[in-house]
Protein backbone atom coordinates (compact mmCIF):
# COMPACT_ATOMS: atom_id res chain seq x y z
CA UNK A 1 0.00 0.00 0.00
CA UNK A 2 1.29 3.46 -0.88
CA UNK A 3 2.06 5.87 1.93
CA UNK A 4 -0.51 8.67 1.89
CA UNK A 5 1.96 10.98 3.67
CA UNK A 6 4.26 11.00 0.64
CA UNK A 7 3.55 13.17 -2.40
CA UNK A 8 3.21 10.16 -4.72
CA UNK A 9 1.05 8.31 -2.21
CA UNK A 10 -1.24 11.30 -1.74
CA UNK A 11 -1.62 11.72 -5.51
CA UNK A 12 -2.52 8.04 -5.83
CA UNK A 13 -5.17 8.32 -3.11
CA UNK A 14 -6.72 11.33 -4.81
CA UNK A 15 -6.62 9.96 -8.36
CA UNK A 16 -8.29 6.73 -7.17
CA UNK A 17 -10.67 8.70 -4.91
CA UNK A 18 -9.64 6.74 -1.84
CA UNK A 19 -11.28 9.26 0.45
CA UNK A 20 -14.78 10.00 1.68
CA UNK A 21 -16.60 13.26 1.05
CA UNK A 22 -18.55 14.38 4.10
CA UNK A 23 -21.00 17.24 4.25
CA UNK A 24 -21.81 19.48 7.19
CA UNK A 25 -24.71 21.95 7.11
CA UNK A 26 -24.35 25.69 7.46
CA UNK A 27 -27.69 26.97 8.74
CA UNK A 28 -29.19 30.43 8.24
CA UNK A 29 -29.85 31.74 11.74
CA UNK A 30 -32.72 33.90 10.54
CA UNK A 31 -35.00 31.12 9.34
CA UNK A 32 -33.24 27.94 10.53
CA UNK A 33 -32.94 26.52 7.01
CA UNK A 34 -29.81 24.95 5.59
CA UNK A 35 -28.07 27.59 3.50
CA UNK A 36 -25.44 25.25 2.08
CA UNK A 37 -23.22 22.31 2.96
CA UNK A 38 -19.48 22.49 3.47
CA UNK A 39 -17.71 19.53 1.93
CA UNK A 40 -15.08 17.93 4.15
CA UNK A 41 -12.71 15.10 3.35
CA UNK A 42 -11.97 12.01 5.40
CA UNK A 43 -9.26 9.54 4.44
CA UNK A 44 -9.59 5.78 4.84
CA UNK A 45 -6.53 5.79 7.00
CA UNK A 46 -5.72 5.91 10.69
CA UNK A 47 -3.92 9.24 10.25
CA UNK A 48 -5.86 12.33 11.31
CA UNK A 49 -7.04 14.41 8.35
CA UNK A 50 -4.90 17.41 9.25
CA UNK A 51 -1.92 15.10 9.57
CA UNK A 52 -2.48 14.21 5.92
CA UNK A 53 -3.31 17.69 4.66
CA UNK A 54 -0.25 19.45 6.07
CA UNK A 55 2.36 17.31 4.26
CA UNK A 56 0.30 17.65 1.06
CA UNK A 57 0.39 21.43 1.41
CA UNK A 58 4.13 21.40 2.00
CA UNK A 59 4.77 19.27 -1.10
CA UNK A 60 2.23 21.13 -3.26
CA UNK A 61 0.08 18.09 -4.07
CA UNK A 62 -2.86 19.51 -2.12
CA UNK A 63 -3.94 21.03 -5.45
CA UNK A 64 -4.90 17.52 -6.58
CA UNK A 65 -7.42 17.26 -3.74
CA UNK A 66 -8.71 20.80 -4.28
CA UNK A 67 -9.35 20.17 -7.97
CA UNK A 68 -10.85 16.72 -7.33
CA UNK A 69 -13.36 18.14 -4.84
CA UNK A 70 -14.17 20.99 -7.22
CA UNK A 71 -14.80 18.59 -10.10
CA UNK A 72 -17.09 16.42 -7.97
CA UNK A 73 -19.05 19.43 -6.70
CA UNK A 74 -19.58 20.56 -10.29
CA UNK A 75 -20.96 17.14 -11.23
CA UNK A 76 -23.33 17.09 -8.25
CA UNK A 77 -24.63 20.61 -8.81
CA UNK A 78 -25.05 20.07 -12.55
CA UNK A 79 -27.10 16.94 -11.83
CA UNK A 80 -29.30 18.74 -9.28
CA UNK A 81 -29.15 22.49 -10.00
CA UNK A 82 -31.99 23.29 -7.58
CA UNK A 83 -30.42 21.33 -4.73
CA UNK A 84 -28.62 22.68 -1.69
CA UNK A 85 -25.42 24.59 -2.45
CA UNK A 86 -21.93 23.31 -1.74
CA UNK A 87 -18.86 25.00 -0.29
CA UNK A 88 -15.56 23.47 -1.32
CA UNK A 89 -12.24 24.31 0.30
CA UNK A 90 -9.27 25.64 -1.61
CA UNK A 91 -5.98 25.62 0.26
CA UNK A 92 -3.87 28.74 0.36
CA UNK A 93 -1.01 26.47 -0.69
CA UNK A 94 -2.82 25.99 -4.00
CA UNK A 95 -4.29 29.44 -4.48
CA UNK A 96 -1.01 31.33 -4.35
CA UNK A 97 0.50 29.27 -7.20
CA UNK A 98 0.46 30.82 -10.68
CA UNK A 99 -0.88 27.78 -12.56
CA UNK A 100 -3.74 27.05 -10.18
CA UNK A 101 -6.07 29.78 -11.44
CA UNK A 102 -6.03 28.31 -14.94
CA UNK A 103 -6.81 24.84 -13.58
CA UNK A 104 -9.79 26.11 -11.57
CA UNK A 105 -11.21 28.10 -14.48
CA UNK A 106 -10.77 25.12 -16.79
CA UNK A 107 -12.83 22.98 -14.38
CA UNK A 108 -15.52 25.64 -14.25
CA UNK A 109 -16.08 25.50 -18.02
CA UNK A 110 -18.17 22.40 -17.28
CA UNK A 111 -20.31 24.15 -14.65
CA UNK A 112 -23.95 24.60 -15.67
CA UNK A 113 -25.79 25.41 -12.43
CA UNK A 114 -26.26 28.83 -10.85
CA UNK A 115 -22.86 30.11 -9.67
CA UNK A 116 -24.41 31.02 -6.32
CA UNK A 117 -24.70 27.28 -5.59
CA UNK A 118 -20.92 26.80 -5.57
CA UNK A 119 -19.20 28.58 -2.69
CA UNK A 120 -15.43 28.82 -2.66
CA UNK A 121 -13.93 28.66 0.82
CA UNK A 122 -10.31 29.70 1.26
CA UNK A 123 -8.67 27.93 4.19
CA UNK A 124 -6.14 29.72 6.38
CA UNK A 125 -4.01 26.70 7.18
CA UNK A 126 -1.28 28.03 4.86
CA UNK A 127 0.36 31.44 5.09
CA UNK A 128 0.22 32.69 1.51
CA UNK A 129 3.15 34.72 0.26
CA UNK A 130 1.71 35.90 -3.06
CA UNK A 131 -1.60 37.48 -2.16
CA UNK A 132 -1.83 39.05 -5.62
CA UNK A 133 -2.34 35.61 -7.17
CA UNK A 134 -4.95 34.71 -4.56
CA UNK A 135 -6.70 38.05 -5.06
CA UNK A 136 -6.78 37.55 -8.82
CA UNK A 137 -8.42 34.12 -8.58
CA UNK A 138 -10.93 35.04 -5.87
CA UNK A 139 -11.90 38.25 -7.67
CA UNK A 140 -12.51 36.29 -10.86
CA UNK A 141 -14.66 33.75 -9.00
CA UNK A 142 -16.62 36.47 -7.20
CA UNK A 143 -17.16 38.31 -10.50
CA UNK A 144 -18.58 35.11 -11.99
CA UNK A 145 -21.09 34.96 -9.16
CA UNK A 146 -19.50 32.33 -6.93
CA UNK A 147 -19.68 33.40 -3.28
CA UNK A 148 -16.24 33.54 -1.66
CA UNK A 149 -15.71 32.69 2.01
CA UNK A 150 -12.59 33.30 4.08
CA UNK A 151 -12.26 30.46 6.58
CA UNK A 152 -10.96 30.46 10.18
CA UNK A 153 -10.95 34.24 10.58
CA UNK A 154 -9.47 35.01 13.97
CA UNK A 155 -7.42 31.82 14.18
CA UNK A 156 -4.10 33.05 12.87
CA UNK A 157 -1.90 36.07 12.43
CA UNK A 158 -2.72 36.24 8.70
CA UNK A 159 -6.40 37.06 9.21
CA UNK A 160 -6.10 40.85 9.04
CA UNK A 161 -3.73 40.65 6.08
CA UNK A 162 -6.22 38.47 4.21
CA UNK A 163 -9.16 40.73 5.10
CA UNK A 164 -7.29 43.69 3.68
CA UNK A 165 -6.21 41.99 0.47
CA UNK A 166 -8.87 39.46 -0.51
CA UNK A 167 -12.48 39.85 -1.69
CA UNK A 168 -15.13 37.93 0.24
CA UNK A 169 -18.87 37.52 0.59
CA UNK A 170 -18.62 35.49 3.80
CA UNK A 171 -16.28 35.50 6.78
CA UNK A 172 -16.24 32.30 8.81
CA UNK A 173 -15.15 33.01 12.37
CA UNK A 174 -12.92 30.35 13.92
CA UNK A 175 -14.64 28.15 16.48
CA UNK A 176 -11.94 28.78 19.06
CA UNK A 177 -12.52 32.52 18.79
CA UNK A 178 -16.29 32.00 19.14
CA UNK A 179 -15.80 29.84 22.25
CA UNK A 180 -13.41 32.39 23.75
CA UNK A 181 -15.95 35.19 23.19
CA UNK A 182 -18.62 33.08 24.89
CA UNK A 183 -16.45 32.92 28.02
CA UNK A 184 -14.64 36.26 27.99
CA UNK A 185 -15.99 39.81 27.86
CA UNK A 186 -12.72 40.97 26.30
CA UNK A 187 -12.94 38.45 23.45
CA UNK A 188 -16.63 39.21 23.03
CA UNK A 189 -15.85 42.91 22.61
CA UNK A 190 -13.29 42.09 19.90
CA UNK A 191 -15.74 39.79 18.13
CA UNK A 192 -18.49 42.40 18.27
CA UNK A 193 -16.11 44.95 16.75
CA UNK A 194 -15.40 42.54 13.90
CA UNK A 195 -19.11 41.92 13.35
CA UNK A 196 -19.67 45.68 13.15
CA UNK A 197 -17.72 45.67 9.87
CA UNK A 198 -20.55 43.77 8.12
CA UNK A 199 -21.91 46.73 6.16
CA UNK A 200 -18.58 48.45 5.53
CA UNK A 201 -17.06 45.27 4.08
CA UNK A 202 -20.36 44.04 2.58
CA UNK A 203 -19.92 40.58 4.09
CA UNK A 204 -21.96 38.07 6.07
CA UNK A 205 -20.67 36.08 9.03
CA UNK A 206 -20.66 32.37 9.80
CA UNK A 207 -19.94 31.15 13.34
CA UNK A 208 -17.88 27.97 13.33
CA UNK A 209 -17.64 25.47 16.17
CA UNK A 210 -21.20 25.90 17.40
CA UNK A 211 -21.22 22.73 19.47
CA UNK A 212 -23.89 23.51 22.09
CA UNK A 213 -27.32 25.10 22.16
CA UNK A 214 -25.94 27.79 24.47
CA UNK A 215 -23.32 28.85 21.94
CA UNK A 216 -25.94 28.68 19.18
CA UNK A 217 -28.12 31.14 21.12
CA UNK A 218 -25.04 33.26 21.84
CA UNK A 219 -23.99 33.67 18.20
CA UNK A 220 -27.57 34.35 17.12
CA UNK A 221 -27.81 37.07 19.78
CA UNK A 222 -24.53 38.59 18.56
CA UNK A 223 -25.97 38.90 15.07
CA UNK A 224 -24.23 36.14 13.14
CA UNK A 225 -25.93 35.33 9.85
CA UNK A 226 -25.25 31.59 9.87
CA UNK A 227 -23.70 28.88 12.01
CA UNK A 228 -21.91 25.55 11.70
CA UNK A 229 -21.13 22.91 14.33
CA UNK A 230 -22.45 19.86 16.15
CA UNK A 231 -25.40 21.83 17.58
CA UNK A 232 -26.35 22.60 13.97
CA UNK A 233 -25.57 19.27 12.37
CA UNK A 234 -22.76 16.73 12.39
CA UNK A 235 -20.78 15.80 9.25
CA UNK A 236 -22.33 12.93 7.34
CA UNK A 237 -21.37 11.14 4.13
CA UNK A 238 -22.35 13.02 0.98
CA UNK A 239 -25.05 10.91 -0.65
CA UNK A 240 -25.32 12.77 -3.95
CA UNK A 241 -22.00 11.62 -5.38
Amino acid sequence: MVDILTADGFRAHISEQLYTVMRQPIVDLTDGHIHHYEWLVRFDDETETQGVIRPAELSGVIRDLDLSMLAQAILVLNADPTGTGIAINLSGASVDKAAFKGSVLACLTAFEASPTKLIIELTESWDMHDLALAESLLTELKTRGHPVCLDDVGAGAASIRYLRALPANWLKIDGGFVAAAFNSTRDRAILEALLSLRDALDVRFIAEGVETDEIKAFVKDLGFDAAQGYAIGRPEPETRI
